[in-house]
């Protein structure tokens, strides 16, 4: 027991080094903005360090003085003064600026604000694995992915605060690192920074799909919208620029989706796919599309009723083994959510958790997504952000939304075999609309540049 004892002042906190983080405060203002950086109140272990701690904040925030007598006068105005280890309170403020011998250096408070700031984490650390172990053992959290997700998540965020990572950065130290990376944009030419979309014409509009960015594609039911994002996306990153990629086919099973990557690939018409109808020269299409892509690093995922918790605990594990670069999504709708939240927030929380998955494997994530019939109704087609199902949630964390429009959806005489292309939003860049042909008896959209009229 004793042993235990000893370990936890050890590892969970060290109050000298709380002390020397506050004395150095108490005697030196300009060095309390350095400490902030990597303290709260709720850094420190000791009952009267948080208390201290917050009353210099204040003062400093009011622009009063932060000395003992000060600090001493504040916390007796707000009734605090009791809280502190000595009789009389104050005694212990003049303490505190002992330990640091009366001079106070900002490396020397930063290294020990360091140390109360890794001290804190593992206290919470600790806190949270024994929270889900409990969980656990109690037989609640939901299925094992579920309380994968709830580790990684809680992980991730203490995470963010390790001392060393992450936080402000001085314009200085940016400036060289942003300028090197224009400069190798403009020495790789003109191609986009991202993955090729396959469509030169959207390429041009949004730069390829881009690291740590997400994009949602969105249309009614029979609009193109897996025909573009499930299909073209996918055959343009792992057919042609051998792109691992994971597509997670909620609504279409392995064997249909294999279907419409044959026919776009190959240019056999799907219903000869449908109808078993194809001929010699279709069969060699086929079989030379089969071989030409034999070997190309796509994984395609079909389970039903799977959570967005299960989807990156998968794409967490194909990043780790085949470097994962692009992750597509066959819908949010079909996506499972055990909450009981309303839909619309639902809907929100798996658009953040998509987002998330972005920029923790360092890829693109597709999202693919139902629009309103509603906007249907309207006189003007063009669809607007508002029409996305449930959209408030996905309009706030996509990066880019692309709309599949087709016109001839709604009159069988306007614009036959065409589709605009609508990029909606695009963060950073500019909006627009890109007509393509709509060849969807081959499952695939053409730039019209190179649409041979077939």
């Amino acid at each position: 027991m004793t042993d235990d004892r000893a370990a936890e002042v050890t590892v969970f906190y060290d109050h000298p080094a709380e002390q020397a983080v506050l004395g150095a405060m108490l005697l030196d203002p300009l060095i309390i903005g350095e400490v902030e950086a990597f303290l709260s109140a709720r850094s420190f272990h000791k009952p009267a360090h948080p208390v201290i701690f917050s009353a210099i904040s204040r003062l400093r925030e009011s622009g009063g003085k932060t000395d003992p007598i000060s600090v001493a006068g504040y916390l007796a105005d707000e009734g605090k003064l009791h809280q502190l280890p000595d009789p009389d309170g104050a005694l212990y403020l003049h303490k505190l600026v002992a330990v640091v011998g009366g001079i106070a250096s900002t490396a020397q408070a930063v290294h020990y604000a360091r140390t109360v700031a890794d001290k804190a984490l593992l206290r919470d650390l600790d806190t949270s694995l024994a929270d889900i172990r409990s969980t656990m053992r109690s037989g609640g959290g939901g299925t094992p992915a579920d309380l994968l997700e709830r580790a990684r998540n809680m992980i991730s965020d203490l995470g963010l605060r390790v001392v060393g990572q992450g936080g402000p950065e001085r314009w200085k130290d940016i400036i060289e690192p942003a300028l090197d990376a224009i400069d190798r944009a403009c020495e790789e030419g003109a191609g986009p920074p991202g993955i090729p979309t396959g469509l030169p014409d959207l390429d041009r509009l949004i730069h390829g799909l881009q690291k740590q960015r997400l994009y949602v594609v969105a249309g009614i039911p029979g609009g193109g919208k897996s025909t573009l994002g499930a299909g073209d996306f996918v055959r343009s990153a792992a057919f042609h620029h051998k792109v691992p990629t994971g597509v997670w086919s909620l609504e279409m099973t392995k064997q249909e989706l294999f279907n419409r990557l044959v026919c776009a690939e190959a240019q056999v018409p799907s219903d000869k796919i449908a109808d078993g109808t194809l001929d010699d020269r279709d069969w060699t299409a086929i079989a030379r599309m089969v071989g030409d892509t034999g070997e190309a690093p796509l994984w395609i995922d079909e389970t039903k009723g799977i959570t967005m918790a299960d989807i990156r605990v998968r794409a967490r594990r194909l990043k780790q083994q085949h470097d994962l670069g692009l992750v597509v999504i066959d819908y949010v709708g079909l996506i499972e959510t055990r909450s009981g939240a309303p839909r619309n927030q639902q809907i929100d929380e798996l658009a953040r958790s998509a987002k998330n998955l972005a920029g923790e494997l360092d890829l693109p994530v597709v999202l693919l997504a139902q629009m309103n019939r509603n906007y249907a109704q309207r006189a003007d087609k063009r669809p607007v952000l508002t029409d996305l199902k449930e959209s408030g949630g996905i309009e706030a964390h996509a990066d880019v939304v692309i709309f599949v429009h087709r016109e001839e959806q709604f009159d069988k005489t306007k614009r036959i075999g065409e589709a605009d292309l609508i990029v909606e939003k695009n963060r950073g860049g500019a909006r627009g609309s890109i007509e393509v042909a709509a060849q969807l008896h081959l499952n695939r959209f053409v730039s019209m540049a190179q649409w041979d009229g077939k």
